[in-house]
């Protein structure tokens, strides 16, 4: 593995680990939707895998985004939303717990972005900078929604 030592290399390695964790949700976030029993969580989590496709599209057209290695943090939350998935009787509890999951995913993913995106301002790379931005923004948007459905899941647990 080389070592990263420029701002332009962590771009890189940042760019590759978001479009790796994007391409994780998109593949596995179905199957773990297929658990939700709420209507409002299941729409959610089909926006939700709709977006990590289009963000790893998005992703793909920068070519130094492709090759990295595997996004060891989303997978270590994609697990657990299984292992939730497998162990919690299905309602409002096991809603409650995937609403969790994937809010820590957006958690990472709105870190790694911003992290991004000031990379990306630091090279001057800014049409670059925008579309991290507004990926960014839909993260922390997406997240307030979810908040509003774990209220819902927790009030009927």
């Amino acid at each position: 593995m080389d070592k990263t030592d420029d701002a332009e290399s962590l771009l890189t390695v940042a760019l590759q680990d978001m479009l790796a964790g994007e391409r994780l949700l998109a593949e596995h976030l179905p199957a773990i939707a297929a658990h939700a029993s709420a209507a409002s969580l299941s729409e959610a989590l089909a926006r939700e895998v709709q977006r990590a496709r289009l963000q790893a599209a998005a992703l793909a057209e920068e070519r130094r985004a492709e090759g990295g290695p595997a996004n060891l943090w989303m997978q270590g939350i994609v697990d657990d939303a299984r292992r939730d998935a497998e162990t919690i009787d299905a309602g409002p509890l096991l809603d409650a717990a995937l609403v969790g999951a994937v809010r820590k995913a957006l958690a990472a993913k709105h870190v790694s972005y911003e992290t991004a995106v000031a990379l990306a301002e630091r090279l001057n790379e800014t049409a670059l900078a925008a579309r991290l931005r507004r990926c960014r923004d839909e993260e922390a948007a997406s997240d307030h929604r979810l908040a509003a459905i774990l209220t819902e899941c927790t009030e009927a647990a």
